[in-house]
């Protein structure tokens, strides 16, 4: 897979022209329904066989799967033979799990993530890397006393309950920290109203959220993952080994075409910000388009951190997760980097 040439005229990111036309072919009718689609299943289009591939994004609609809306909304799947049904997220249909009980063919993971659940099945194919770079962070409000990272010490944490917050329990143990968990859901409630200190967000995502709230940056204490010898890169593309070994052309063509949308999505983030809004309004989630431009302005940064390597999953950040894992003691894949990331150079 070369996802290379796209962008060597980034100065010094990227200047690249992507015209497609062509129709919309993400199923619009996932209205709160999970479909069951038989992915051996092609059908004949004009004489072409369609090839259909269920994508299941780990959260609910939003600009961080604004490659795979553009993808299909310009046609690239299409001109891959590839019809794809973009399924509903969120915590009700855990990620890792929707490829393990074959409810969807491809999905997005961290890699930490990734990892962590390989150990016991090494059953997980990174199909491409969409983040090369972290966007996690915790944020402590210096009003309750933080302006260092001592200061953490026997504050009250907010941490999701899901997987995300792995690198945030590593984070205190490298630095030896006691802090006093509290298990958060989807709001920063908690953190507005200072139930909580410290909390753990997205750059892209709770992170603005904050400041849309009203709590300015230079009233925060942040610390960036990125910045404390923690950049451990997050969302991949992921299948199953055995959907994998029955499907390879249609699994790369798929993440070919996925790069090909995120690619044409940083450079028409207007009319992208239109598409993802119309999207989570038919979806019924709550869309607010200052939110959703600060995501993707976000996310330009984590998908160009590398420009030379968009896309790709480099074996010195599979290196980086996986020892990081093993120094925690927290079992990890037993696939080699090849094994785990077949279409490695």
């Amino acid at each position: 897979m070369i996802f290379r040439s796209r962008v060597l005229s980034i100065i010094p990111y990227l200047v690249i022209t992507c015209l497609f036309a062509c129709l919309f072919s993400c199923n619009n009718s996932n209205s709160g329904h999970d479909k069951k689609v038989s992915s051996d299943d092609s059908t004949n289009v004009n004489g072409k066989n369609i090839f259909t591939i269920r994508y299941r994004p780990q959260w609910h609609h939003q600009a961080q799967f604004a490659g795979v809306y553009m993808a299909a909304k310009k046609g690239f799947y299409r001109n891959y033979g590839l019809e794809v049904e973009i399924l509903p997220g969120g915590p009700e249909f855990p990620a890792y799990e929707s490829l393990h009980n074959g409810s969807t063919d491809v999905t997005q993971l961290f890699l930490l993530t990734a990892l962590a659940k390989n150990a016991e099945e090494n059953d997980l194919i990174n199909l491409a890397q969409i983040s090369q770079k972290s966007s996690l962070m915790l944020v402590g409000k210096k009003a309750r006393g933080i302006n260092s990272i001592a200061d953490l010490n026997n504050k009250d944490l907010g941490l999701w309950r899901t997987d995300f917050r792995e690198l945030s329990l590593i984070f205190l143990k490298k630095n030896k920290l006691n802090m006093n968990i509290i298990n958060v859901d989807l709001s920063i409630n908690m953190f507005l109203n200072d139930i909580l200190d410290v909390m753990n967000v997205m750059r892209y995502n709770e992170y603005h959220q904050i400041i849309q709230a009203g709590i300015n940056p230079d009233e925060m204490f942040i610390i960036p993952f990125s910045d404390v010898g923690l950049n451990i890169i997050e969302d991949g593309l992921y299948t199953s080994r055995n959907y994998y070994n029955r499907y390879p052309t249609q699994c790369k063509n798929f993440a070919e075409a996925t790069m090909d949308g995120w690619i044409y999505a940083i450079n028409h983030q207007e009319e992208t910000i239109d598409l993802v809004l119309d999207i989570m309004r038919r979806h019924h989630v709550r869309a607010n388009r200052p939110h959703q431009a600060w995501m993707l302005k976000e996310l330009r940064e984590v998908v160009l951190a590398k420009p030379n390597k968009v896309g790709e999953l480099l074996e010195s950040d599979f290196d980086m997760a996986n020892n990081l894992l093993t120094q925690q003691g927290i079992p990890t894949t037993k696939q080699s980097y090849r094994e785990f990331y077949p279409n490695a150079k």
